[in-house]
């Protein structure tokens, strides 16, 4: 292959690898909607990309940054097949996902390991898993949030018995009541 042919692929890859991150951070929740309009910015000590393998290797202390949008890990992996961003895997002590939504509340996401499945634009937290919206608290060892439907679901039904899911639900603040009820 030509040096022409091959940095035009490369160039190619590389700006799937950049649609692929934008996609990953597409809201847990309705977010700020300014936010994809904001560039996108990666920091990594080290990259790596197979193109023929479709597998692009950020290592270092990954973050990701759009907007009030945050990515971390210690390593992410994004997977692609015929030029099309399959699933991200993010994994740290912990990797973590973080936004505000146009309310200016902070929803983030925490386990040992991240996986977004781009197609059904599903997050799967598993080990020491962490959602969080505004107090509210999920913990368990597997999380699965459609983003696209707003579904959650914790734990897993072959996991040992004292393996439970942890929620802490607080209840609406005496002012965020008469705010909704003035609505």
């Amino acid at each position: 292959m030509s040096d022409k042919s091959s940095n035009k692929n490369q160039s190619m890859f590389f700006t799937l690898c950049i649609c692929f991150i934008s996609v990953l951070i597409t809201p847990v929740v309705k977010a700020i909607s300014s936010d994809q309009n904001k560039p996108i910015n990666i920091e990594a000590g080290n990259v790596v990309i197979k193109e023929k393998q479709g597998l692009a290797y950020y290592s270092g202390n990954v973050k990701i940054t759009q907007g009030s949008r945050i990515i971390a890990g210690k390593t992410i992996t994004i997977h692609s097949e015929k030029n099309e961003i399959i699933k991200i895997v993010i994994n740290g002590q912990p990797a973590s996902f973080s936004q505000l939504n146009e309310e200016g509340d902070k929803t983030t996401a925490q386990a040992k390991q991240l996986i977004f499945h781009v197609k059904d634009e599903i997050l799967l937290m598993q080990n020491s898993a962490v959602l969080q919206q505004k107090d509210n608290v999920f913990r368990s060892e597997k999380i699965s949030y459609n983003t696209a439907k707003d579904i959650m679901m914790a734990g897993d039904k072959n996991a040992p018995a004292d393996e439970r899911i942890k929620i802490t639900i607080h209840p609406k603040k005496d002012a965020e009541k008469n705010s909704k009820a003035g609505q």
